[in-house]
């Protein structure tokens, strides 16, 4: 299943679609950012928390791909060392910008196919 297919529906327990963060964009850049710093620090935290696993429990994956396909669909984005605040929150308002079909769809989803978009892993 492609990440598109998930970002079709906010689930019901969800505070925002991607509606309210393009609104945000267009009107209450100051909300954007704040809310686009918060999905790229817990995407990292995700990230550590999924690479982690390589050295823990029985319960957990032994399979290098298993765990680089859980990764590749938190973060499968390579942001340039010095990009900033504004920079990611530029990019993902442009994704919402010209992904009108999806805004539908949850943020945190939209969020990783935007930074996928405009900053791809080398090798990728």
């Amino acid at each position: 299943m492609s990440t598109s297919a998930f970002a079709a529906e906010v689930p019901p327990h969800a505070f925002f679609s991607g509606n309210d963060i393009y609104d945000w964009c267009q009107h209450d850049r100051k909300a954007a950012q704040s809310y686009v710093a918060g999905l790229f620090d817990q995407a990292a935290h995700a990230a550590a928390v999924i690479d982690a696993t390589r050295n823990f429990g029985k319960d957990m994956p032994k399979n290098d791909a298993q765990v680089d396909f859980a990764l590749q669909r938190v973060v499968g984005y390579c942001t340039p060392a010095r990009a900033n605040l504004q920079q990611v929150t530029d990019v993902f308002c442009a994704y919402l910008q010209d992904s009108p079909a999806k805004r539908d769809g949850l943020p945190a989803i939209m969020f990783s196919e935007a930074l996928t978009k405009a900053w791809p892993c080398p090798g990728k």
